[in-house]
């Protein structure tokens, strides 16, 4: 009988979901004037020779992602009916004759400046910073959270173009060969625990192909982390990233631009900080916690200033964390270790907080690329070949990311229906080529909503 209760709430909660017209209710919700945002680019295109808005060919491609459409032949395909044409008409409140060709949208991107989108992104990131609705998520001292880390996504047995960085491997038949590729770093804002949003972006790429020096994360977190200083001078911000990042060029620009860190510190990072760690470790003197994080029940051990002893001019507080963990099949047993350097000051009332920090690393990979890649917007799929059309390709992608996330979170009906991401996106698209969109519908997407992300 429950099973049975269960399946009919389970249905009337998706009579309840509106699909397309709820995703454009939360997006007017925080946005209200975003579709005349994306027709204020700089176009590129001569005059003579416009057909379509701007709006017109980046919005199209937003829903794309949304609907989780993976290339742009099928957006053409399935947009392509009359039905989609007069929807987007209502949602976008203006005449559109026709949902543009691909060829069309692509030949747009080719030519429009990165920096449009770029610009977009970060107009709708500050804009939701200043939301309280956001504030609960940040650190003791009212630090945002932003988590840096870089993920591939393209892949080339021959040069795709000048930028592509290039390495050498060797087969498991002693034969050599070079692969290219495209790497992409992120900076990542924590809004709430499923809000994980892009604040930056870098391209990890080469100027030329002749360079000396190949482009690489740690440069590009360089020009990345001084970008985002630009932007935001005056945000209070702790920067999370693996054990790459605990280099002292970043932890430099940390400390000249006021911000915290807490940083992954391998035994191979920093050694001459962790050795005098483990030797203060092994003397006794140090501060130590047992059976935190709930069912884990793991132990924290920490030293602050280590740098007193090293000789270092960056603050040096380590912890680490340690827990059993059961596999649930095998029933086997392993310790799990973590250990991370900060500049926070650590005591027995905050270490606890700091593990929990440190660990949302993991979002970014878990829940950031993993979705991205594999779920979602198949970000690792060639949309164009062109170089400059790759990267906005891209961008629009966060972009749509940060609209689909606020939905996803915010719908009260979603929330109750628990059902997949993917599920949430193929509604969408349902709804967006089989409903129709009515007076009513943009009437309900303009009145006024509370929204709430506990």
């Amino acid at each position: 009988m429950s099973n049975q209760l269960t399946s009919m709430k389970k249905k009337i909660l998706r009579e309840k979901d509106k699909g397309i017209i709820d995703f454009v209710k939360m997006q007017n919700h925080f946005f209200p004037n975003f579709i005349e945002r994306l027709g204020k680019v700089d176009d590129p295109r001569k005059e003579n020779y416009i057909e379509y808005a701007s709006e017109e060919l980046l919005y199209p491609l937003i829903l794309k992602n949304t609907c989780t459409i993976e290339t742009m032949r099928q957006m053409t395909e399935w947009f392509g009916d009359a039905n989609c044409t007069s929807n987007l008409e209502k949602l976008m409140g203006r005449k559109i004759e026709n949902i543009a060709h691909y060829d069309t949208i692509n030949n747009f991107l080719e030519k429009l400046d990165i920096n449009e989108l770029s610009k977009i992104k970060l107009g709708m990131v500050k804009t939701l910073i200043r939301n309280k609705s956001f504030y609960q998520a940040r650190m003791q001292e009212n630090q945002w959270i932003v988590i840096l880390d870089a993920t591939g996504l393209y892949h080339f047995r021959e040069k795709h173009c000048d930028n592509c960085l290039v390495k050498e491997i060797t087969d498991k038949k002693g034969n050599k060969k070079k692969i290219y590729y495209h790497n992409v770093l992120e900076a990542k804002i924590v809004l709430a625990d499923n809000i994980i949003l892009s604040l930056g972006t870098e391209f990890i790429e080469n100027e030329s192909e002749d360079v000396e020096k190949q482009d690489c994360e740690i440069n590009a977190s360089k020009r990345l982390l001084n970008r985002i200083k630009e932007e935001f001078p005056k945000l209070k911000i702790c920067i999370l990233g693996d054990s790459l990042y605990a280099a002292e060029s970043i932890i430099d620009i940390c400390k000249d631009s006021g911000w915290n860190y807490l940083l992954s510190c391998k035994d191979g990072r920093q050694k001459n900080l962790i050795l005098d760690y483990r030797y203060v470790i092994d003397s006794g003197e140090y501060g130590e916690k047992e059976n935190i994080l709930k069912e884990e029940k793991g132990i924290a051990k920490y030293v602050n200033h280590v740098e007193e002893i090293t000789g270092k001019d960056f603050i040096a507080n380590i912890f680490e964390y340690e827990y059993e963990q059961i596999n649930k099949k095998t029933n086997k047993r392993t310790m799990v270790n973590f250990q991370w350097i900060t500049d926070i000051e650590l005591t027995n009332r905050n270490i606890e907080e700091m593990v929990k920090y440190g660990r949302k690393r993991w979002k970014i990979e878990n829940e950031g690329f993993n979705t991205q890649k594999n779920i979602l917007y198949k970000i690792e799929h060639l949309n164009s070949k062109n170089p400059n059309a790759m990267k906005n390709h891209y961008l629009l992608t966060q972009i749509a990311d940060i609209l689909m996330q606020l939905y996803l979170a915010g719908t009260n009906v979603l929330k109750e229906l628990k059902q997949t991401i993917k599920n949430t996106s193929s509604r969408l698209l349902e709804t967006f080529r089989r409903a129709i969109v009515t007076d009513e519908d943009v009437s309900y997407i303009k009145k006024y909503t509370t929204v709430h992300f506990v």
